[in-house]
């Protein structure tokens, strides 16, 4: 197949995707707002766990299943675009929980309505579709063209499922021999369809950064509701089954019977020991570096070019991992930048490009929902000239503003732990990842042993994510100071 052809069969397949994407997403904005409200952690988890699953897990976990259908391939393509739309549905919810309101206030809304029932058809016409045009598309488009990135994007599962995908296509040429800069000429087609795509994703970012205002609730009857209520909960089940539970079920039945061989075969452990090492050292760096570098945009006193400057930094991360993996390479390969590729700050670099503009949607997000009465007492708190008040507003302020801060960084890092193309194309061999080589062995089929070296894999982070909790918040309650 052709670039042209895999290119064309993926804009197909994400345009389908990002449409029902955006509707579900809209659909299940409801019981989000209410997750948290209420804080209720099994609908937050249901919500959002699909989007934290690895997709090097995922697709992992669904090569074998799609295997036994292997002579129909409109099936395995239905369970890929079905994984995938699992996957960027929890960014729509996300972004319509976030994005602020409609320009259609209740009162214009009602002299809609009484004009609509009293005026001529053309003109009740003419009305309700400048409604649905600023009251729906004008937030609809936006997160519309973030999901149809995201799934354009998509790499891991469509590589390990033998699916048509550009970034398949092209990172097996590069693979393959194919010289960098022959490469990049590959990209041309992609880019452009991404530059059309991330005009959208910048007015979702500056509508983020403008308003702040909730999204007016449409109104249904209670049986509407309800039935809404009931399609939506089976959805979020069925999308934490097949995108959490079965993953974890196949690759746990797996390692379950191979953990103790691995963890007896000392050469082997402290060859993937090494491996997750440095896939932790380039997460952490790149994770804290990304996450800084956002709040340095988003400061309250910085001025409009600043942030205009942070949005223009997030179109390299926005153009994806493989794209930006083979234009940093092509760089570094030069005569000036020769020197500096067999080291960690190409790698590095393109994680932090990566990262940046997840680290911008995520502080976004936190200014979103942060609890500004709490973090005030906290202040005045940490001010006291007392030792016990002083260390009750340390408290206070790690869980209203220095606890986000770290699960924040640890996304960052795990997404970036995680991460194929980057590492493969920009890291030294002597510092391959753990994701590398796992990516790498998977193509050859499922088996015990490569399970559970995944998922040890797996718990490496979460294990030392936990672990630094107790530790990173002694140090934020003993060194942080409120700024002046």
């Amino acid at each position: 197949m052709s670039l042209a052809t895999a290119c064309g069969v993926t804009v197909l397949r994400s345009f389908c995707i990002s449409l029902i994407g955006v509707f579900l997403a809209r659909q299940l904005t409801p019981l989000a707002r209410k997750g948290f409200e209420t804080r209720s952690f099994l609908l937050l988890i249901l919500i959002l766990s699909p989007l934290l699953v690895p997709e090097l897990l995922v697709g992992y976990a669904w090569s074998l299943i799609s295997v036994r259908f292997v002579q129909y391939p409109v099936i395995i393509e239905l369970i890929y675009s079905l994984l995938i739309l699992m996957k960027v549905v929890p960014v729509g919810v996300i972004c319509f929980s976030l994005v602020g309101g409609s320009l259609i206030s209740p009162e214009a809304d009602f002299i809609r309505k009484t004009f609509c029932a009293a005026g001529s058809r053309l003109g009740t016409l003419k009305t309700q579709a400048n409604f649905f045009l600023w009251q729906t598309l004008r937030v609809w488009i936006p997160v519309w063209a973030l999901l149809f990135l995201l799934s354009f994007q998509e790499f891991e599962m469509a590589s390990l499922m033998y699916r048509n995908s550009w970034t398949v296509w092209i990172f097996d040429a590069q693979a393959g021999g194919v010289p960098v800069r022959e490469t990049l000429s590959y990209l041309i087609g992609p880019l452009m369809i991404e530059f059309v795509i991330l005009l959208g994703v910048f007015s979702l970012l500056q509508r983020f950064q403008k308003s702040a205002e909730k999204i007016q609730a449409v109104d249904h009857s209670s049986v509407e509701k309800q039935t809404t209520s009931y399609l939506s909960w089976s959805y979020l089940v069925s999308a934490f089954t097949l995108i959490v539970l079965v993953p974890f079920l196949l690759i746990g039945w797996g390692s379950a019977r191979s953990m103790l061989s691995l963890l007896n075969n000392q050469f082997q452990l402290v060859s993937v020991l090494q491996e997750c090492a440095w896939a932790l050292a380039y997460g952490a760096t790149s994770g804290i570096a990304a996450w800084g570098i956002a709040a340095f945009f988003l400061k309250q006193n910085s001025i409009k070019i600043t942030r205009l400057a942070g949005l223009f930094c997030c179109l390299p991360g926005l153009c994806g991992a493989l794209i930006l993996a083979l234009v940093l390479a092509s760089l570094f390969l030069t005569q000036a930048g020769s020197p500096l590729y067999g080291t960690p700050i190409p790698v590095l670099l393109g994680f932090v490009l990566f990262l940046f503009p997840r680290a911008l949607f995520l502080r976004l997000m936190f200014l979103k929902r942060q609890q500004h009465s709490g973090l005030f007492l906290a202040q005045l708190l940490r001010q006291s000239p007392h030792k016990s008040q002083s260390d009750q507003g340390g408290e206070l302020l790690w869980s209203t503003y220095g606890r986000m801060q770290f699960w924040a960084v640890v996304l960052l890092a795990f997404w970036a732990y995680w991460d194929v193309t980057i590492s493969s194309i920009l890291a030294p061999g002597s510092t391959m990842t753990s994701s590398v080589r796992l990516y790498g062995l998977m193509h050859y089929g499922q088996n015990a042993m490569l399970s559970a070296i995944t998922f040890f894999c797996f718990l490496v982070p979460v294990c030392c994510s936990l672990a630094l909790v107790p530790i990173v918040k002694k140090f934020w309650i003993s060194t942080y100071r409120v700024p002046a």
